[in-house]
């Protein structure tokens, strides 16, 4: 038995050694010694390893390590209130979706990576050379961030999780890394998840590697999304004075963001003073929006689901996508593959692919 792989699955089941130890009803010692490679289990033992997990011995055999995942901008959100048990199982579900896909690409022509990395460039110019190196106009919104982004190589991944502080992360993955990954947690509103996929594709252009502060970082991403989501030149024109929340309802739905991000945005322009930004905040306050995080019309704004995933399975495995022999194939309980493919929208009837898989 792989040890790193039965580590692996525990950690996917949210079990400890000892919680993984009393359902097999061995010693926690044991469990330790077979995830560090230094003790085999009896046949009986990898049985029982197996139907508590419910990962089969074909994966827990798996000779391969589990492909190399790093946290990436995870390491960032040390400050959020996540507890590392929650980081380490969105981690853990991330790289197995990784590894899926990566099984699932060896039978396609790859989609080259075009994402660029920037260096010394400030966050706002940043935004505006990425709006130009994926072929965006300058100065109109972005119709569907995540298809941009898969069709530049960017994997974008959803996490089967609800964590509360924790809406994303990302990292260039692979043994060259050269993967760029992003990791949407949860299933938010539709502006909520463009949000997060811009915070994280700025993280992965100006902070691989990480250069400065933590703190510099999420400012600096701050600025990029701003530009990249709302380009100056466009909210110059659009936001009219006197600006109100009347009049920033009326922009949502055509650039895709919240009432309050645009508020922001407007302040960060001088759009609107200080003392005009922070009467809309009491705005907001007062209408519940900020304690209810969520605001009238959300439902509107369309939510974007990354579609590489699930056209490689439908491609390998028919639709309706026979989930039986995709569970025998990768050797993973049902319950997480329901989980990890209805993330990834496989209950949903889609009439056309935004990113368009060629067989070998």
């Amino acid at each position: 038995m792989n040890g790193e792989r039965l580590r692996q699955a525990r950690e996917l089941c949210g079990l400890t050694q000892q919680g993984l130890a009393d359902l097999a009803e061995v010693a926690q010692s044991t469990i330790a010694q077979i995830e560090a490679g230094l003790f085999q289990p009896t046949d009986t033992v990898a049985e029982l390893l197996s139907t508590h997990t419910g990962f089969d011995l074909r994966f827990l055999n798996d000779p391969n390590p589990p492909e190399e995942f790093p946290v990436g901008s995870l390491l960032y959100r040390g400050k959020a209130k996540v507890s590392p048990k929650d980081k380490t199982k969105a981690h853990k579900l991330a790289q197995l979706v990784f590894e899926i896909v990566l099984s699932l690409k060896a039978r396609f022509r790859p989609i080259p990576v075009t994402l660029p990395r920037f260096g010394a460039e400030s966050a706002t110019e940043a935004a505006r050379l990425t709006r130009s190196h994926l072929g965006l106009s300058p100065d109109t919104p972005i119709k569907n961030v995540t298809s941009v982004l898969e069709r530049a190589g960017v994997l974008i991944i959803r996490v089967p999780l609800d964590i509360d502080g924790l809406d994303g992360f990302s990292a260039w993955v692979g043994r060259d890394k050269d993967v760029p990954v992003i990791c949407v947690v949860g299933r938010g509103v539709g502006y909520r998840d463009r949000y997060t996929s811009s915070e994280e594709v700025g993280h992965l252009i100006m902070h691989a590697p990480l250069q400065g502060t933590v703190a510099e970082a999420e400012e600096e991403v701050k600025a990029f999304v701003g530009e990249f989501v709302l380009p100056e030149e466009a909210m110059h024109r659009e936001m009219i004075a006197p600006v109100t929340l009347a009049s920033l309802a009326s922009l949502r739905h055509r650039w895709g963001a919240s009432i309050q991000f645009l508020a922001k945005r407007s302040n960060q322009l001088g759009i609107t003073t200080d003392n005009q930004f922070k009467y809309l905040m009491q705005q907001v306050s007062a209408k519940g929006w900020r304690t209810a995080k969520r605001e009238p019309g959300d439902d509107a704004i369309p939510q974007e689901s990354p579609q590489l995933l699930l056209r490689m399975l439908e491609s390998t495995y028919g639709s309706p996508i026979d989930l039986r022999k995709v569970r025998r194939d990768l050797g993973i309980p049902m319950w997480l593959l329901r989980s990890i493919t209805e993330a990834h929208g496989v209950t949903s009837v889609h009439s056309s692919a935004v990113v368009q898989m060629n067989s070998r």
